[in-house]
Parts: structure tokens; sequence; C-alpha cells
């Protein structure tokens, strides 16, 4: 069937204003269409997980005894704790640096020290973090250890991809 057969030929039927008109009507619904699932996609995305969330949704996935239970249990307490205390240790040295650099002759070497300090402490926090775990992953048997493994490894590369999107 050809388009004049049809009845939307270019001749008597349908002017050729109408179908330009109509042309760009169609354009103007599929673009918009297109920046809303756009915008919808970008802010819809769900909110982050919560530590706690996180640490119950990963023993649910695990499928632990009741000895690897206290032990998940443990490491996840004590890595909230962890968490709470690093922030509390290190956002004063860093607000220390910042307001150094707010002043109007700054002193460089309290500032790097200030800055020292605070990466001390986050080398330290990353060690601590890294013997629990592998404490923890000792409890575990090679199935649950490559789950838990996994599963961090993939909200690790989901905060990258976050922290990407957050540069653009």
């Amino acid at each position: 069937m050809s388009v004049s057969v049809a009845g939307f030929g270019l001749g008597r039927n349908m002017p050729r204003r109408r179908l330009l008109v109509a042309a760009l009507a169609i354009s103007l619904v599929l673009n918009v269409c297109v920046i809303a699932g756009g915008l919808w996609s970008r802010y819809s995305a769900p909110a982050p997980t919560t530590a706690s969330e996180r640490f119950r949704q990963l023993e649910a996935t695990l499928d632990l005894n009741d000895q690897q239970r206290a032990a998940f249990e443990a490491y996840s307490a004590a890595s909230r704790e962890r968490t709470k205390q690093l922030r509390q240790e290190i956002e004063p040295m860093i607000e220390a640096a910042w307001a150094q650099i707010g002043k109007p002759k700054p002193d460089e070497a309290l500032i790097l020290e200030r800055i020292g300090d605070a990466s001390s402490r986050w080398r330290a926090f990353q060690r601590e973090t890294v013997e629990a775990t592998l404490a923890l992953l000792a409890t575990l048997n090679p199935e649950q250890r490559a789950k838990f493994v996994a599963a961090e490894s993939e909200r690790r590369a989901a905060q990258r991809r976050r922290h990407a999107e957050e540069q653009r």
C-alpha cells in the first residue's frame, strides 16, 4: 500500500504544510520522551544503602551457621564503630587544615601536619579494616568467601560509578 493510496498523499488531501507540522509534532514528542527518560534514569536512582542495611543483605546471601553469624555480627558492629571513630578523629583535623587555609597568611606547615595526621589515621583505619576482614573471611568456607568478595567488589564498583557520575 502506498502513501497516496492510504490517503496521505501530498496532493489535494494533505497539503505540505500540514505534513511538515505533523512531522515536527512527532519529532517534538519523541524528543520530550527521550529527555524525560534520561532525566528519570539519572535522578530516580535508588538511594545508597546504609552500612547496616548492606551488612544485613550480605549476611542473608552468605547462608551462615551460628558460629559464622556471630563472627559476622561482631565484624559488622566493629566495622561501623571503626568508621564512626575514624570520622570523629579525622574531621577535626581536616577542619583545622581548612580553617588555616582560610586565613590571610596560612601556616603551610600546620596545614600539611593536619593533613598528614588525617592521612596517617586513614591508613591505620585501612589496615585495621583489612585485618578484621581477613579474620572474618577465615571463618567462611570458599563459596561464602567468594560471595563476600564479589559483593564487596560490586559495592566498590558502584561507588566508583557514582563518583564518576558526580564529577560530570
